[in-house]
Order: structure tokens, then C-alpha cells, then sequence
């Protein structure tokens, strides 16, 4: 696969460009965020599926930059919530209100897993990714499988709150808590996963 020589990473989150850089070593030359283009303003995310937002994210951008941009979105899946009450798309918005800091929503999560059972402390990131360039879209999708964690780690990552609170079922830590080494066995394992259903993009 020929080597890309610039991507934008749809994203202002510091914590998620660095992970897209790692993950594309190899692929992309050059990773931006969006505060290193002149990309201003964003695009109304009022897709019910993280699939419709990424797109949303990918058309928007990609019609403002002549460079191709990466867009990812998420939605939360637990299986110790009923589904009206599943955060879907919606994690940073506590029932129904405006966008949560970093703490309110990890004071959220954490008053709920607290009074969860350890064996019930599962669920899934629904990951939708999509590449747009001068807006044609391509998007694919995966499912990342997760453990809860209480007491939750006293390590906080600006940016990705949710780390601190729930980790891959393979490592058995929060992510906030991931070492180089368990990052290194993570690129080994999981990555090849990801980069399979990435490659589908470009």
C-alpha cells in the first residue's frame, strides 16, 4: 500500500491524535490535528448512528482542506444499563444535557459502575471510521470489546476521561493506566484488528 504523505485527524483531542499516530506509523508520513490547519467552525453531529456522524465530520472537513481527513466516532454499548439508558453517541451528553467536562462525565461513570457488580462491568465501543476527500466518503466499522474498572484509576488523560474508567478486556487495566510495554503488546495485538478494517479506506 503506497504510503499517504499527510492526513488530518478530525479531532482538536491531543490524546486521540497521538493514538492515530502511533496506529498509522508505517501508512501515513505526516498526522495533523485540526488546530494545525486553518479549518475553523464544525459540523452539527445529528447522526443516530456513529457511522452517520463520522460522515457528517468527514463531509464537513473534507470540503475545507485540500487534504484527505480521518474521521472517527463512537458509540458506548454496556450491558448493566437498559437501552434507554445506553449512552450511544451521546456519551458526553449526561441525560440529554449540554457537552460534559472531562470531570462531570467521569463523576458520572464512576458513581455508576461503584454500584455494578465486577462480572457485569462489560460493554463495547462501536467504532465507525471514515476517510473524505473533497467530499467522497468512505466509512467502516468495528466493535471494541471492554471492562469496567472500579476503584477507578488515579491517572486522568486531559481529553479521554473515559480511560481512566475502562480499559480492553486484553489488557485488564484502564487505558489511562497502559504502560510503553502495554502499549507495545497492544500494537501487536490489536492493531493488526484495526489496521485491517482501516486499510479498507484508503
Amino acid at each position: 500500500m503506497t504510503q499517504i504523505e499527510k492526513l488530518v485527524i478530525a479531532t482538536r483531542n491531543p490524546a486521540k491524535i497521538e493514538y492515530y499516530r502511533h496506529l498509522f506509523t508505517g501508512i501515513v508520513a505526516d498526522i495533523l490535528g485540526l488546530n494545525e490547519t486553518e479549518i475553523e467552525g464544525k459540523p452539527t453531529e445529528t447522526g443516530d448512528t456513529a457511522e452517520e456522524n463520522a460522515q457528517i465530520k468527514a463531509s464537513y472537513y473534507s470540503t475545507r482542506i485540500n487534504l484527505p481527513v480521518f474521521c472517527e466516532d463512537e458509540a458506548l454499548l454496556v450491558d448493566f444499563l437498559p437501552t434507554d439508558k445506553q449512552p450511544g453517541t451521546h456519551v458526553r451528553r449526561i441525560n440529554g444535557k449540554g457537552e460534559a467536562t472531562d470531570d462531570e462525565l467521569f463523576e458520572y461513570w464512576e458513581n455508576i459502575i461503584k454500584n455494578i457488580p465486577e462480572a457485569r462491568r462489560t460493554g463495547r465501543w462501536h467504532i465507525a471510521y471514515c476517510l473524505g476527500l473533497n467530499g467522497k466518503i468512505r466509512t467502516t466499522s468495528m466493535e471494541h470489546e471492554i471492562k469496567f474498572f472500579y476503584p477507578t484509576s488515579k491517572i486522568r488523560i486531559p481529553g479521554w476521561p473515559m480511560s481512566s474508567l475502562e480499559g480492553s478486556t486484553s489488557l485488564g487495566k484502564p487505558n489511562s493506566e497502559r504502560t510503553e510495554e502495554d502499549k507495545r503488546k497492544i500494537l501487536l495485538s490489536e492493531a493488526p484488528i484495526i489496521l485491517k478494517k482501516l486499510k479498507e479506506l484508503f
